[in-house]
């Protein structure tokens, strides 16, 4: 019997991620009959039909679903090995490649990049901020370590993706002192009040829309805004309240003073955050250092 080919099965691998011959020559640079011939080859060794042909597009067979499960797994350890190795050989430091998604605040990546450093001073650190879904495509493609985010993650790719609770942020309404005089019984006075929201989808968003339902307020909303910063900088001028995590206010310049309307454990407001990684044989060492013992409430003073 001929010997298993992992060239086949590479061909078949990539053919069943392009969805078409055509699309896979370009990166296997192959002619088209030549991967052609390989695959047909393939299926003779395997005694089954792994495509089914609509025009010119190839759909998986049942059986083509069960050998790519093993394509994937088996090429992902490859790809996993060789990052490992460029990981704790990159010019002679660790490498991590860390995602961000663009919702969670400056104030905790910077938390988690000096945590990194403190750990491993020479570390080199990659740092990528995208939407959730590239994010997690790169993480399945071993492109990043670990991604930080505000909302947990689930999809199809099932077990190989793993959630980690590493905060929960008490939320506090902030305001300069000209509009913090307004506010003399939290959170009734509130109502009619201009508000800056954090903008959606950022959980934050729904979690202060159903806390104004369910305490009959409705503020004022002049502005719904992503960026954290530029929130805490509009209400620093007088322009409306803020609810901000209370990490960010305490790691503000302390020459910009906002004045809290409420202390932070007065209602169960809380920004989360998660670190969502893949599941591998072996773990980047220092994702493995973030998974053990990162965990935003070290950071949090709650002195106020």
């Amino acid at each position: 019997m001929i010997p298993f080919n992992y060239h086949h099965l590479y061909y078949f691998f990539v053919i069943a991620r392009q969805g078409s011959i055509a699309k896979a020559t370009n990166i296997l640079r192959l002619a088209q009959p030549t991967v052609s011939a390989q695959l047909k080859q393939f299926e003779r060794f395997l005694g089954v039909e792994l495509f089914t042909r609509d025009n010119k597009r190839l759909i998986l067979t049942e059986e083509g679903h069960q050998v790519l499960s093993y394509a994937k797994t088996i090429f992902d350890i490859g790809q996993e090995l060789k990052d490992r190795m460029v990981d704790l050989s990159y010019k002679g430091r660790i490498r991590i490649q860390v995602g961000i998604t663009n919702y969670v605040p400056n104030t905790i990546v910077e938390v988690l990049m000096n945590f990194i450093l403190e750990k491993e001073p020479r570390a080199f650190i990659e740092l990528e901020k995208n939407n959730m879904d590239r994010l997690i495509q790169d993480l399945d493609d071993h492109l990043l370590d670990i991604v930080l985010t505000d909302t947990p993650f689930e999809s199809k790719l099932g077990k190989n993706i793993q959630n980690k609770l590493i905060g929960k942020l008490p939320i506090v309404f902030c305001a300069h002192p000209s509009v913090a005089k307004n506010i003399k019984k939290f959170p009734s006075d509130l109502d009619g009040q201009p508000i800056i929201l954090p903008a959606a989808p950022r959980q934050i968003f729904f979690t202060l829309k159903e806390f104004f339902y369910e305490k009959n307020i409705h503020p004022e909303i002049i502005a719904e805004i992503q960026d954290l910063e530029i929130v805490r900088r509009l209400a620093l001028r007088g322009h409306g309240i803020a609810p901000i995590n209370i990490l960010t206010i305490e790691n503000a310049p302390t020459r910009q003073k906002l004045v809290m309307l409420n202390k932070p454990d007065d209602y169960p407001i809380f920004e989360k955050v998660y670190i969502i990684t893949k599941r591998r044989k072996v773990l980047n060492p220092l994702a493995h250092i973030i998974l053990k013992e990162f965990e935003l409430s070290q950071y949090i003073k709650l002195t106020h």
